[in-house]
């Protein structure tokens, strides 16, 4: 895992306030920032407090940090908001967790659309009115939560790069593994979390559709 500095942080941070577009942010980089300002927290707990200068300099540096951090975040929050609003997915590759977010706000817009065309076509008023004979109702119900619930389960691509051993059961239910280095699957974005952050798997976007193997 490769060291993160101050420097790191700050190039990345005003890289992103410079740049109208989304940034490349992976996983593993942000874990390391948050690694570092822990690093931080730890170094000025442990500081004797007499050592008033070396707590100073801790202090700020560790609020300086935290700045960076948080309105990088959010800034790029804003990013993909707005790329949703204009229709088209952000460039930059995102984390897993910015990923998840942009995939359901997506959904909502896209359901919300549905529905103002539902609305207009007169759809939206025939479908509540079937919804009031209450023998069909409990199973329409059921239908329509299955199917939400299987959507809400996002999926990721990875390459591993390390193996994993032991096969796993994925939020899907479904067994994935196991998996030697360079192995590439595609697995529950929840389940790829923990992974991303650590090094032991990375990201593969698919370039037209196409994942390369290189």
């Amino acid at each position: 895992m490769s060291e993160m500095s101050y420097d790191d942080i700050r190039q990345a941070w005003e890289d992103e306030v410079e740049n109208e577009t989304l940034q490349d942010l992976a996983d593993l980089r942000l874990s390391n920032m948050i690694s570092y300002l822990s690093k931080i927290r730890l170094a000025l707990a442990s500081t004797n407090a007499e050592d008033v200068l070396q707590s100073e300099i801790l202090t700020q540096e560790g609020l300086n940090v935290e700045f960076m951090i948080q309105d990088l975040l959010e800034l790029r929050k804003e990013k993909i908001m707005k790329a949703i609003l204009l229709g088209r997915r952000p460039p930059g590759d995102m984390t897993l967790a910015e990923e998840e977010f942009y995939n359901r706000v997506q959904r909502a817009f896209d359901g919300h659309i549905e529905f103002v065309k539902e609305s207009l076509s007169g759809f939206a008023t025939l479908g509540k009115k079937s919804k009031s004979k209450k023998e069909k109702l409990p199973q329409i119900i059921k239908e329509d939560t299955e199917e939400d619930e299987a959507k809400g389960i996002d999926y990721v691509i990875v390459r591993f790069l390390r193996p994993i051993s032991e096969a796993f059961l994925g939020l899907d239910e479904i067994t994935y593994g196991p998996f030697s280095k360079e192995d590439i699957a595609t697995i529950p974005a929840k389940n790829a979390k923990v992974w991303l952050r650590d090094g032991t798997a990375s990201r593969v976007v698919p370039e037209d559709g196409v994942v390369s193997n290189e």
